[in-house]
Parts: structure tokens; sequence; C-alpha cells
């Protein structure tokens, strides 16, 4: 990243999208507060703050999903006033969100065309040619004809760009663009970003990693519970500003926990570079899980694990890198019960375990973090304090003769939100109405506040404010120094350098190698999740200093 120099004249810049009061209300609680807001031409405009500062509403109001209850939006210097996305993507906005918006069995073109207007009557010879070009101007690269489950995530994503260029977007939101890529994937990204804003585009970008906000970023705008605490240039402000920023708008009992989460995680950002990471010497004896060439299929019955092994220890935390879509899920529900392996042998802490069910694995001490928090870690209709017993409902101490001890429910229920500071109006308030960090804590509180010997922890900070990362991390890590065994699955490679023992490199549904953190670096870590093995990545340097 540190190739990326963005530096634009802004003498007399002309705005392409102005927000002025912008105020929207949810029952108990004001999303956006007043909020003033501006996107000059050929700028990328990082949007900063913690999950549930108001973000996603805002930019949800932009791209025309909400109506704004108060203010006024200006497009170019029209005013307008959305009621459904339509009207934003013909007022020249597209929004790039996180999770794709893609049809797996359809071809890119059919996606990049869905839901256009005479969509029937467009000739798709002319449309491939359209995406072509749009490919060659902007370094996009997207084949028209392939299938979107043909592509990988970092393709993927391009196809989503490709989209909201054809439909003629000036505007972009990106929302952390980089969660699911490799790092070779994100400098592409990155390149493809300048490209834009070199045409005249302009970027609205959302992500929640500082070294991103201070490399690419013309101006940046800090949210804090709703309310807009400043827009600053890159050059006038740093990462220790920026996250006093962020708190600037807490409770002043709560400034003093916050800030030294946020100092914390902004010092780790910043001293995590590849050949700087923490060395990290643990003594590994006792060994809790170990596979041996495991196989198993997917949902459509196609070959997902091809004879994965490896081993967790008692006390250290295992990290999985790799590009999404190789294997990780089928792995976490082996793992954890949910899915049987076809081939191969799994012991648990000596015992030799066969397709187990979730129960008993539940029962041997095995919690569970699932990479999609609100569709497999919740019920989201359930109250906070029901949920933190979806494991734990035989405890006598809170059911007895089939009855619910409430109160026993709601007081534990309280504790443990006041002990993982979630923040919410009680323990019996609805656990789907919570912010995402709120909402994985609750995950987290549940899993290890009960006797544990391993933690499968699949994306465990993935779309997270600065001050949850670095809480939930350090339950983790707290977790793993009394003695339990993490695998930990992420693509964020600076967060495994960072807290992982050890890094294991999954592709294709198989373990390309497994490092140390003393020998672990970004540039090894992407190179293996391309399908490189540890000599083969070797033999390159060793090519490139013969040459």
């Amino acid at each position: 990243m540190n190739s990326i120099k963005i530096e634009k004249s802004q003498n007399s810049p002309k705005l392409y999208l102005e927000l002025k009061g912008i105020t929207k209300k949810f029952p108990g609680i004001i999303a956006n507060d007043s909020v003033d807001f501006d996107l000059r031409e050929g700028e990328i405009h990082t949007i900063l703050g913690e999950n549930g500062a108001g973000k996603s509403t805002l930019m949800n109001i932009i791209a025309g999903l909400f109506p704004a209850d108060e203010g006024e939006m200006s497009i170019f210097g029209e005013k307008v006033n959305f009621t459904n996305p339509r009207q934003a993507i013909e007022k020249s906005i597209g929004m790039v969100f996180q999770h794709f918006m893609l049809v797996k069995n359809h071809t890119v073109a059919e996606n990049i065309i869905l839901g256009q207007p005479g969509v029937v009557g467009l000739n798709l010879k002319e449309v491939h040619q359209q995406i072509r070009e749009i490919s060659e101007r902007y370094d996009l690269f997207v084949d028209p004809k392939k299938k979107i489950q043909e592509l990988s995530v970092g393709e993927q994503q391009r196809v989503e760009i490709v989209k909201v260029l054809f439909r003629g977007a000036r505007i972009l939101i990106l929302d952390e663009p980089t969660a699911v890529l490799t790092p070779q994937e994100s400098e592409a990204l990155y390149e493809i970003m300048q490209r834009m804003t070199d045409e005249k585009h302009s970027i609205i970008f959302i992500t929640h990693k500082m070294k991103e906000v201070m490399a690419l970023s013309h101006r940046i705008t800090v949210l804090s519970r709703g309310k807009v605490m400043a827009t600053l240039p890159r050059k006038e402000t740093d990462p220790e500003k920026l996250a006093d920023l962020m708190i600037g708008n807490l409770e002043a009992q709560d400034i003093v926990k916050v800030s030294e989460f946020l100092r914390k995680t902004v010092i780790e950002e910043n001293t995590s570079d590849e050949s700087d990471h923490q060395t990290k010497q643990r003594k590994l004896d006792r060994v809790t899980v170990s596979l041996k060439n495991i196989h198993a299929v997917n949902d459509l019955g196609h070959p997902a694990l091809k004879g994965v092994s490896f081993e967790i220890y008692a006390g250290e935390i295992l990290g999985m890198a790799g590009v999404s879509g190789n294997g990780q899920p089928e792995l976490t529900d082996v793992l954890s019960g949910l899915k049987p392996m076809t081939n191969g042998t799994y012991h648990f802490e000596e015992t030799s375990i066969i397709n187990p069910t979730v129960n008993e694995m539940i029962e041997r001490g095995i919690g569970y973090i699932p990479e999609d928090r609100k569709k497999y870690g919740v019920s989201s209709g359930m109250s906070i304090a029901y949920n933190f017993l979806l494991r734990n409902f035989q405890n006598p101490e809170f059911c007895s003769h089939q009855l619910l001890n409430q109160s026993n429910i709601f007081d534990y229920g309280q504790k443990k939100m006041e002990e993982f500071d979630i923040r919410a109006p009680s323990a019996n308030s609805q656990v789907g109405l919570l912010s995402g960090g709120n909402m994985q804590k609750v995950i987290l509180a549940r899993e290890i506040s009960r006797p544990l010997r391993l933690l499968l922890a699949a994306q465990p900070t993935r779309g997270l404010d600065i001050h949850a990362t670095s809480f939930i991390r350090e339950q983790i890590c707290n977790a793993r120094d009394r003695g339990l065994a993490v695998l930990w699955i992420s693509e964020d490679l600076d967060e495994l350098l960072m807290v992982a023992d050890r890094i294991a490199v999954i592709f294709d549904g198989s373990i390309v190698g497994i490092v140390s953190n003393e020998e672990a670096s970004v540039s090894l870590i992407g190179q293996m999740m391309t399908g490189m093995s540890i000599d083969g990545f070797e033999n390159l340097l060793e090519n490139n200093e013969n040459a």
C-alpha cells in the first residue's frame, strides 16, 4: 500500500454530493443526527466510525434505501428526495456492498444487466463489448461470458464495480471492499480506485482499517453516535487523532476504557508490518485437535475439503488464512459436528471422533463464532439474555422442572452485558436490533463463558469498529493464555500476524503449509493464499535474487 500516492488539487472543487442536516430516527435511537457531508469531484472521502455510529444508515439514505426524516440532499447541484434505489441509480449513484449481490449460476454479463429497464431488448453482444470497454478503461479485467461461480472473490468484486459503472455511476459507495480480498487483490483494488478518481469519479469509502484510511483518503469524516465529529484532509490528521474523534461523543465514564482499546489497536496496526510483527514463543505440548486426511463435500455435494491435516494445541491460536470459499466453512462444520466428513480421522483430546452431532461437540467443549453472526450466531427475535443461554438452557440455575427462572436469567444477562461491554438498554432488549459489534460480543460472551476446550472463530472481527475489534481480540487471546485451543479463521493477514502463534494457509480445500509466527509475513502468506507452497515461494525468492 505504500506505493499508492494520491494527491489532488482541491482549489475550486466541484461538488458531486452535498448533505445538509440529514437526520434519521428509528424507535429509541437517532441513527443520523443533523449530518452535514459533501463529496467532491475525483476524491476518495472516507467515512470512519464505530459500529452503530450511523455510517450504514447514511449510506442507505444516499443510495435510496431509506428516506431521511429531515435535511436536504443535492446531487450535482440538484436537490433530490429518493424514495427507492432506482432513483439513486438514475442520478449516477452506485453502491458496492460488502456482501456481493450476484447470482452465482449466471454469467458476468447477465448479472450486470439484471434489473436493467428494457433488458429483454438488449443485444448481448453489445453488452459484452461495453463490459470489455469498461474493464479496459479501469483495469478491471472481467470476462463477461464466465459464470460468477467460476470467479475468485476478487473477480466477483470487480463485477460489482463494473455493474455500477455500466449503469452510469459517477459516485461510488464502497463498503468494506477489502474485507474478503488477499493482499494482492487489495493492492489491485487500490489501483482501480485511483484510476476511477483520475477519470473524475468520486468514491465514498467505508473501512475499519486505519492503514487504508491513511493511505487512500483525500478527506476523512468521523461519525460518532450519529453525529459528525469532524471532516479533515488526510494530510492534517493521524491515526491517534482520528481515534480520539471516534470516542468524542461517548459518555465521560466510557472514554478512558474505550480510549485504551483504540490507542492499543492503532499502535498494533501501525507496528504490524510484515517484518516487524511481534514474535511469540509458546510451549505447545498437549494436542486438542488432530485432523488427518480429512475430506468433506459442500452443500451441492462437490468436494470441499481434500485431505486436510493439521493439529491445534491447547493454549495456542492457529490462524487460518485463505481467500473466502476455499473450504473454511466446511472445515468448521466438520469440527463442530454440523457436517460429516467423508474420509479421514478426527481426534479430539485423544478421543476418536466419527461424525459427531452438534450437541455432542458442544458437550465436549467446542465453542463456535460463525462467519455470518446474524444468520447463524444469534436468534435475532430473542432477548440478549436468552441468547446467552442458547448453549446452556439445561443449567439448573436457569431451568428447573422445565420452568425457566426468569430472575436468574436476566440477572446473568445483565452481568454479562457489563462484563463484555455490550451496549443496550437492558438484557431484555432484542438481540437482532444490536449493532454488529455488540451482537458479536453477545456471541463471544455466550461461547467463552462456559467450559471450553476449543474455540472456532470464523472472521470474528470482520466489519467491526476499532473498539469492538480490539475488545474481541483481547478476550480471545486471554482465553488462549488460560489454555484454550483456538482456530482463528480470517482474511485479514495483519490480524493473523498479530494474534496467531502459527498460521495455516488453505487453498482449494487443502492446507498449502503451516508457518510459525516468527516465519510468517504478509508476502509469504499472500503468495500461499494463491496456491503457492512454501517451497515454491522460497524458490521464487531465490530466482528473483539470482536475477
